[in-house]
């Protein structure tokens, strides 16, 4: 007898699983200039990942979960959480790039994505990405 969520598995199984890398740490000339560019780095995140969500796939956006409870601003803790995410990217069936500025982090991912043969994509139009999605629903 099968097991009425195998069906399920398989298709999840089969969906393509999405790195997306993209800036997290909010860069400007004022602390209210890096808060501000924080947040939209965090809203670009959110964006890409229903994008990837409403083509079928599923994101994978460490950036997005970590942080949640591991510090980005202590340096053991921020290593640790590049770490897991990198367990996430191994995972993956694809690294897309989102928008023209890669971080030091993002350098990171990069690298090893290609080091383990993982295709990256780049989409440096970030914002045409996310606002054709939010006109698409």
């Amino acid at each position: 007898m099968e097991y009425a969520g195998n069906k399920d598995r398989k298709t999840e199984a089969r969906l393509k699983k999405i790195f997306v890398c993209s800036p997290f740490r909010g860069i400007g000339s004022t602390e209210e200039a890096a808060r501000k560019d924080y947040q939209n780095n965090i809203a670009l995140a959110k964006g890409v990942c229903r994008y990837v969500a409403d083509k079928g796939f599923i994101p994978y956006c460490p950036h997005l979960y970590f942080p949640r409870f591991l510090m980005d601003s202590d340096p053991d803790e921020r290593e640790i959480g590049m770490l897991m995410g990198q367990s996430w990217l191994a995972q993956c069936s694809e690294l897309w790039v989102i928008g023209r500025r890669i971080s030091s982090g993002m350098e990171r991912e990069i690298a090893k994505a290609k080091e383990w043969g993982i295709p990256v994509k780049h989409y440096p139009e970030s914002v045409k990405l996310v606002s054709m999605n939010q006109h698409s629903r």
